[in-house]
């Protein structure tokens, strides 16, 4: 069975606003599958389900 590759693409972290903290390793961005949406949870307000970046599924790197 062959799985389909999820597209990512970078987003800006919702918790430093692109300025760096240790959510995004300190680049300011996250990279989220496409097409990118807002944490369900939190609506972008950060929280533990999106990892504090505020974007659902954030990539672990």
């Amino acid at each position: 069975m062959s799985e389909e590759q999820e597209e990512y693409a970078p987003e800006v972290c919702c918790h430093c606003d692109g300025l760096g903290c240790l959510y995004c390793n300190k680049t300011g961005r996250v990279m989220v599958p496409q097409p990118s949406q807002k944490c369900h949870h939190c609506g972008g307000d950060c929280c533990i389900y999106c990892g504090y970046t505020g974007w659902e599924r954030p990539l672990k790197e």
